[in-house]
């Protein structure tokens, strides 16, 4: 388990966890050169991870969201992204979106769920800009190992990330875990 300072990485999944009442999986923070190759290809880089996603596998990416909370100003969601055609689970998200930050359309749209946020701000040809934070090496739980429909626990990849707006404003924070590929 990762050390309580470190937790604000992780942010907003403990207050996801939290508020399920659920034990959060086992973190720890590695650097980008201990991933595994198809994780660093994912996971490294400065955009979104739908496009990283689509790109790599192929097909257009969905949404499940597992759980929201929805305030005015910020809209917090457990997600999982899946192949639009295969329909396998490729990601794991945790994400807190800042909805001050958008125009009242874009905001019912991302409240509305249907698409992921990577994907609806490169629709609407919002220019922003991935910052992660850190790496992370999981060691998942069983939630974890049933969206993603593993035998059994095998170590996961995963990032902490903020996207930025052009003036450098948080859009959102987001923790992504990837399924092993």
């Amino acid at each position: 388990m990762i050390a309580a300072p470190a937790l604000e990485y992780l942010f907003p999944l403990p207050a996801l966890y939290a508020a399920a009442g659920r034990v959060l999986p086992e973190f720890e923070i590695v650097e980008a050169q201990d991933l595994s190759p198809s994780a660093h290809r994912l996971l490294v880089h400065s955009g979104d991870m739908t496009s990283k996603l689509e790109e790599f596998f192929g097909e257009s990416m969905r949404l499940r969201i597992l759980q929201c909370e929805h305030t005015p100003e910020h809209y917090r969601r457990e997600v999982v992204l899946f192949g639009g055609t295969t329909g396998i689970p490729v990601e794991y998200g945790a994400i807190e979106i800042n909805l001050s930050a958008f125009s009242e359309l874009l905001r019912a749209e991302i409240v509305s769920g249907i698409l992921p946020l990577g994907g609806l701000l490169n629709r609407h040809q919002i220019r922003y800009r991935s910052e992660p934070r850190c790496f992370l090496r999981v060691i998942p739980c069983a939630r974890l190992i049933e969206y993603f429909q593993l035998a059994g626990p095998e170590v996961l990849f995963a990032r902490s990330n903020r996207l930025l707006d052009a003036e450098g404003v948080e859009l959102a924070r987001i923790v992504e875990v990837l399924r092993p590929v």
